[in-house]
């Protein structure tokens, strides 16, 4: 009796260990899920920055990608997140990078669109291309007018 018990046992946790891998399976799935969602937002989020013609259409992108982002967060279960695989989280970190730097750049491009340098270098390649003059209009747009 002893014996049968014992196998018993051990049949229960096999199907008990195939119930936790089954769940599991499915979490991942939310998990794999989740990244194919995030990445695709993210690389979407990032053209869209880029592309913004003035500072109101960065707003709104930069809005509209939080919110997207929060709304995908929120529709799977608590701690979907924590079961991504190292690559995914390291592929979402990469990409979240390259989303902020595009997003920082282009506010930069649209709030300071002229950098205005007075590095000699600079003038001396003005004088190779014939341009020894700074006109009117270049001048009001310079940091100091």
């Amino acid at each position: 009796m002893g014996k049968t018990g014992y196998e018993v046992w051990l049949i229960a946790a096999a199907v008990l260990a195939g119930c936790t891998s089954e769940k599991q399976m499915k979490d991942r799935s939310d998990a794999d899920d989740m990244f194919r969602r995030i990445s695709a937002l993210v690389e979407n989020y990032t053209d869209k920055v880029s592309a913004a013609g003035d500072s109101a259409a960065w707003v709104q992108a930069c809005v509209e990608f939080e919110d997207s982002l929060d709304r995908i967060s929120f529709s799977y279960p608590p701690d979907t997140d924590m079961l991504l695989t190292e690559g995914q989280n390291d592929t979402v970190f990469a990409l979240m990078q390259e989303y902020i730097k595009a997003r920082d750049t282009r506010i930069g491009e649209i709030l300071h669109p002229v950098v205005e340098s007075d590095s000699i270098a600079d003038s001396l390649a003005l004088e190779d291309v014939g341009l020894t003059e700074v006109s009117p209009a270049d001048a009001s747009r310079s940091p100091g007018n």
